[in-house]
Parts: C-alpha cells; sequence; structure tokens
C-alpha cells in the first residue's frame, strides 16, 4: 500500500498500519458527488476527515469550505457513514487513531 496525502494524512495512515487497522486513503464514497474521505475503513462504514487549514481561514476554514464540509457530511451521513473529524494536532498526539480504534470496537457485535 502506498502512503499518500499531506503530513496529517500520511500520519494517520502509519499509525493504522501499526495497528493493523485496514483502511482505503482518498476513499470516493459517492457517485452523486465527486467527495473523498481522507481516510475510510468502508467495511464498518467510518470516514475520517483531517481538518487542516481551520485556522486561517483557507480550506476548511473559508466559508465555501465550511458549506462544502457540510453538504459532503450531511450526504455521508444519508449514506449511513459515521464520520470523525481531527485536526493535525489530533492526529500527531494519537488522540485521531485512538478515537478510531474507540469507534471500531463500538462497532463489533459483543459474543457470547
Amino acid at each position: 500500500m502506498k502512503i499518500v496525502g499531506n503530513e496529517a494524512e500520511q500520519t494517520l495512515a502509519y499509525q493504522l498500519v501499526a495497528d493493523r487497522i485496514p483502511f482505503r486513503q482518498h476513499y470516493r464514497f459517492s457517485t452523486v458527488r465527486r467527495f473523498e474521505l481522507d481516510i475510510a475503513i468502508p467495511e464498518h462504514r467510518i470516514g475520517v476527515e483531517i481538518d487542516g487549514g481551520v485556522y486561517t481561514r483557507q480550506a476548511h476554514g473559508s466559508i465555501s469550505g465550511i458549506k462544502r464540509d457540510m453538504e459532503k457530511h450531511n450526504l455521508l451521513v444519508l449514506q449511513g457513514w459515521r464520520v470523525l473529524r481531527f485536526r493535525p494536532d489530533e492526529v500527531a498526539c494519537g488522540k485521531a487513531v485512538e478515537g478510531i480504534r474507540d469507534l471500531l470496537m463500538a462497532s463489533v457485535p459483543a459474543t457470547g
């Protein structure tokens, strides 16, 4: 698997590889719009977005970026996805991969 993306996306991808969590990067989840998830775990319909630029009013922090993210998020939810959103600093400190692990554990049906 080739790891791609910006620094935070690559860091999270390597953390997921280390935890043996299968994932896909830049996953196009819709045929309606050309939206992609930064990280997807399609088998569990879990999507992860890393929101950089939130403090600079660029990308995710611009008005058009916020509107686009809202449309994307709503489309994901309507299609049955659960979405986690993290800042790059949350990826760096391990909070993102911990949140993904927690959501995966909550997704696994109890046996017994």
